[in-house]
């Protein structure tokens, strides 16, 4: 007996050693994970603006958690635009065939044209671009911009040799499919706007619906009637094949690039986008209508609930602070820098017939208006900060997808002036969520406009709705910040991959997709069987008939 008692607490050790282990190797491995530092590369600088500002946060929190981020940008950028992340990011810089000055005359000239109107509606882009060709075509500026990466020795050797566990790259970018093809890099793609039947569709394979799922600048909601449900049935092949495929992407500029860089051209750049480890589509199921998304489709929100390390200036704090029916927040954003002074004129006469005080941010000096006297103009603004003020009581604006979510962030209404593409469909769901109006800024008037603005503010239900829209896009998130959620999707599938993100549909071609080969085989077994029968009934009749005429033939005898 007493022998037994070492023996037995020798084999509960063995056993409680062999059952802890695994625990212990499980816990090591998740600190190994969590401690092991990785290196991005980000890529946005060729569509820029808006585009770049947004991509990088989530740059900025992995290099604040130990990681190393490499931004690379296009000689044509406005150092401004990138150099204020100078002390957190690398920074590798491409030569452009473009010039800083290029390209600012193609931004302002995008902002002219599309200002006028006449790109805010479904068919606009494809008759109104005259005045965005040749040397002021932003989409041959970006195809250029490519020719001028891929080509570049000096800048791929060096990209090569930093060995980047993941790329990050704006979705609007067709070059950027082709950078992680010739690096040799898994990508994740990211979006400033929710998802487009037609684009996401095709790319990340997303349920496309047109019975319920709108396609973009139609103007339609998730309830649709029949002639309506023809319509986006319609629109949705119509904008798949004539701007993703001829116009906005080129993919076929794109594939030639491909063959002239041998850069897997046995693959399409259609087919390359799909190889995206992850897509996030900027949003929130607060405002958009409900749709199917994909298991490596992340819904998020780049801005929304991230302060800048500016803070507001003591005239405009004052501006603010003193107002006493409350102010409005005016900006047309990044993508129109400067309105022309007609243009101008017709909102600065609406805002002096109001009430409130108007804080107009304009990229650029406003020179030679009429402004009122309850109207200051300031060339930038921390708009998180701006937007979060007591005295903020409305957004107006032209509706792009950022400003939206930050206004509604904020919980302040919208009166919105949209210019083109998402634009519109902002304004449809702000509608129809009663948290806004939306106006034609192509016939605009100070009367209407001041009305429309003094409606909004005058009525409590659309602030009402836009608190309410506010507070359950807070609760959809699962983190207190939605960079920290970017953050975290980007570190996941660089650590274990995408392919358990990944659906199978990504994999399918339009037939095997949309199940035409199994209709076509089902309506040929359908019509064999009722060939089979057919032959079957006619052959008993005639039978039966020649039976009939047999028995006739000998009763007559």
């Amino acid at each position: 007996m007493p022998a037994t008692l070492p023996t037995l607490l020798l084999v509960t050790f063995v056993l409680s050693s062999s059952l802890l282990s695994p625990v212990l190797t499980t816990d090591e491995g998740r600190d190994a994970y969590a401690a092991k530092k990785y290196k991005f590369l980000y890529f946005a600088s060729i569509t820029g603006q808006s585009h770049y500002i947004s991509i990088c946060k989530s740059g900025r929190a992995l290099v604040r958690q130990g990681h190393r981020v490499v931004s690379l940008v296009s000689s044509s950028n406005s150092n401004s635009s990138w150099q204020k992340d100078a002390d957190l990011f690398s920074f590798v810089v491409f030569n452009s065939s473009y010039t800083k000055q290029h390209r600012n005359e193609i931004v302002d000239n995008i902002g002219r044209v599309v200002v006028r109107g006449r790109h805010n509606s479904f068919w606009g882009p494809f008759f109104n671009s005259a005045n965005l060709a040749g040397r002021l075509n932003v989409v041959d500026m970006w195809l250029q911009e490519c020719d001028d990466l891929l080509g570049g020795a000096a800048t791929m050797g060096r990209l090569r040799g930093e060995n980047f566990d993941m790329m990050v790259v704006d979705d609007m970018i067709p070059c950027g499919p082709l950078l992680a093809q010739a690096l040799n890099i898994p990508f994740i793609h990211n979006s400033v706007f929710f998802a487009i039947p037609s684009k996401q569709g095709y790319w990340a394979g997303l349920p496309t619906e047109p019975s319920y799922v709108p396609e973009q600048a139609l103007g339609l909601t998730n309830k649709m009637t029949f002639l309506q449900r023809v319509q986006n049935t319609l629109a949705h092949y119509i904008h798949g094949f004539i701007q993703f495929r001829m116009g906005v992407c080129k993919f076929d500029g794109y594939d030639k690039l491909k063959i002239k860089y041998n850069i897997k051209p046995e693959i399409s750049t259609l087919e390359s986008y799909k190889q995206a480890v992850l897509y996030f589509l900027h949003g929130s199921f607060a405002l958009e209508f409900p749709r199917p998304v994909q298991p490596n489709t992340i819904v998020v929100l780049h801005n929304a609930g991230r302060h800048s390390n500016e803070t507001l200036q003591q005239a405009v704090l004052e501006f603010l602070d003193t107002a006493p029916a409350g102010a409005i927040l005016f900006s047309m954003g990044t993508f129109v820098p400067v309105l022309e002074r007609h243009k101008a004129q017709v909102f600065a006469d609406a805002f002096s017939r109001l009430p409130y005080r108007v804080l107009w941010q304009s990229g650029k000096e406003l020179t030679g208006l009429e402004l009122g006297n309850n109207t200051m103009v300031v060339k930038w603004l921390p708009m998180t900060q701006v937007m979060e003020h007591a005295s903020i009581r409305l957004y107006v604006g032209q509706g792009g997808s950022l400003t939206v979510y930050e206004a509604l962030w904020a919980g302040l209404p919208f009166v919105g002036l949209p210019l083109m593409e998402e634009m519109m469909d902002n304004m449809v769901r702000l509608e129809t969520k009663g948290a806004g109006l939306s106006l034609d800024i192509g016939s605009i008037t100070p009367e209407t406009l001041s009305q429309t603005i003094v409606r909004v503010m005058a009525e409590p239900r659309f602030r009402k709705n836009a608190q309410r829209i506010s507070k359950i896009m807070r609760d959809l998130e699962p983190s207190t910040s939605p960079v920290d959620t970017i953050v975290h999707w980007i570190l996941h599938v660089t650590r274990f991959g995408g392919a358990h993100l990944r659906p199978a549909v990504q994999d399918l071609n339009y037939i095997q997709r949309n199940l035409l080969d199994v209709y076509v085989f089902l309506a040929v077994v359908v019509a064999l069987v009722c060939w089979i029968n057919m032959s079957v009934c006619c052959f008993c009749l005639k039978r039966m008939r020649h039976k009939g005429r047999k028995s006739n033939h000998l009763k007559k005898e």
